[in-house]
């Protein structure tokens, strides 16, 4: 954390917004310790946590909206080189929640780590409207940033521990209703096909 206080030293809250787009430099920092250190910053550095918060939210938006302009532009080529790639098997379930889910694929993305990295990548790549886009992620963003950035300002000795085992939590919850939401259009699609034969047969 030491570059990261040093980084906040010389820029203040322009730091916290580029916070999120050191790991596309090779910086190994999580998005969650990104988010929940900007809290702790307003708790042991003064800083307002209203323009803190606002630093840090966009700074999660505008890397991700960067991944949906990259995606749109290079489309199958980025998504093949994912592939090839370790994350391979991450992209592989982003790409299957977002032929089963539409856009609240990408909603229930941004709770789990990995995929929401990926996620914008690939809802560029498939053709997504931007406008879709917005709608699916900003929101979940927000609250995905809240929750971490509200956890730094609680607990800002213990931030560390509590985001590793809250981050497993937050990934079973949205795999869990993701499954839900399967079951959901499942059961629906069958109503509509049952109805459908029960039609023909009149």
């Amino acid at each position: 954390m030491a570059f990261l206080i040093e980084l906040v030293n010389e820029l203040g809250y322009f730091a916290m917004f580029i916070f999120s787009w050191l790991i596309f430099i090779g910086f190994p920092l999580p998005n969650e310790a990104a988010a929940a250190f900007s809290g702790v910053l307003t708790e042991i550095r003064g800083y307002s946590p209203l323009i803190a918060f606002t630093a840090t939210y966009l700074g999660i938006i505008s890397s991700g909206t960067f991944g949906y302009g990259v995606g749109r532009v290079a489309k199958t080529r980025i998504l093949s080189r994912f592939e090839k790639s370790k994350s391979r098997k991450i992209v592989k379930k982003g790409q299957t929640w977002l032929k089963r889910y539409g856009a609240a694929g990408i909603s229930f993305s941004y709770f789990v780590p990995g995929v929401r990295l990926v996620m914008p990548y690939i809802a560029g790549a498939s053709g997504i409207s931007f406008g879709k886009f917005i709608v699916a992620a900003y929101p979940a963003a927000f609250i995905w940033c809240m929750i971490y950035f509200q956890i730094g300002r609680l607990f800002p000795s213990t931030f560390t521990t509590i985001i590793d085992h809250l981050s497993t939590v937050l990934t079973a919850v949205a795999i869990g209703l993701i499954v839900l939401l399967g079951g959901y259009f499942y059961y629906r699609k069958r109503k509509q096909s049952g109805g459908t034969v029960i039609k023909e047969g009149e």
